[in-house]
């Protein structure tokens, strides 16, 4: 067999696989435009069910909830087609698919009781998109993950530990993103002092309540996964995440005390740098702070979202 053979049938091989990806990616497009479109006609029809998701007000958090739960089994039905044609397990991809269906059910259920945190509809930061960007976030990984059709896993993965590293992804990536925003949260409502919630609000409460919610995630995952090798790297993971989210909290709480006696133009100048001056000292000093804040990545089982 000659090398130009070769080439032809690994490009044969090839050209599949792009054509499966670009189906699938123009099924997760035409789902949101699909489901917005629908989204839109739905609450247009029944104000008296979705008064607080009117059609004129699209960026408002109860529209995006009415969006993403119309958008999962749109996409689903889109991608279908496409899961037969890979010989993938259908049933196991509808499961999932309801399965976070009603998990972003349970995050709308859970947003009207604390959207009072967050500024007023009026206010700045409600116009900027404060709650709306939170709510996106949050169920942002479930939206990507059915979007994307990677619910649909072939029958090598649903036999094997593909299907339970699908679900570990997908937990780490939603708990993590919940800490992010709900860091972001208390900063922005931290008034002890006043002047000192810059500290605890960007980037220090993004930082630590990632950590905080990576290692929840990874805790989560170590139990889900069916890899021995996984759940010990997962368990050191989220022990190291803990320690170095608490640690970030700790000195964005000290430097917000300034906020006593430095206005607050001062305290953004002060607290902006301090998270990441807190890991310059540490990797200088790793005998004494360098157990206590480390940089690692958040490490996803392979082709779990794939």
């Amino acid at each position: 067999m000659t090398p130009t053979t070769r080439a032809g049938e690994a490009a044969a091989d090839e050209k599949p696989t792009r054509r499966a990806k670009a189906t699938r990616v123009v099924a997760g497009v035409a789902a949101a435009g699909a489901s917005l479109v629908l989204a839109l006609l739905l609450t247009s029809w029944s104000p008296e069910l979705f008064g607080r998701a009117r059609a004129e007000d699209p960026a408002s958090e109860a529209f995006i909830f009415v969006w993403a739960l119309i958008a999962l089994p749109v996409a689903g039905l889109l991608h279908t087609p496409q899961a037969l044609v890979r010989r993938a397990r259908i049933s196991a991809g509808w499961t999932l698919i309801a399965g976070y269906w009603l998990y972003i059910a349970l995050m709308a259920a859970l947003a009207s009781q604390v959207q009072g945190f967050f500024p007023a509809h009026d206010a700045p930061g409600k116009n900027g998109g404060l709650f709306g960007a939170a709510i996106l976030l949050v169920i942002g990984t479930p939206l990507f993950a059915v979007g994307s059709g990677a619910v649909f896993r072939r029958d090598r993965d649903t036999t094997t530990p593909g299907l339970r590293e699908h679900i570990t992804a997908v937990t780490i990536l939603c708990c993590t993103l919940t800490g992010l925003v709900a860091g972001l949260t208390f900063g922005h409502n931290f008034t002890f002092p006043r002047n000192g919630f810059p500290a605890m609000f960007l980037p220090g409460g993004a930082l630590w309540g990632l950590l905080a919610g990576a290692a929840l995630g990874m805790r989560a995952g170590a139990l889900l996964t069916s890899s021995a090798n996984n759940r010990r790297r997962m368990t050191d993971d989220a022990k190291s995440f803990a320690r170095t989210s608490t640690a970030l909290l700790a000195c964005c709480l000290c430097v917000s005390q300034l906020g006593w006696f430095l206005p607050t133009w001062a305290m953004v100048a002060v607290g902006v740098p301090a998270p990441f001056v807190l890991f310059m000292v540490a990797a200088r000093d790793e005998e004494r702070l360098g157990r206590w804040v480390q940089l690692r990545q958040i490490e996803l089982p392979g082709g779990a979202l794939y």
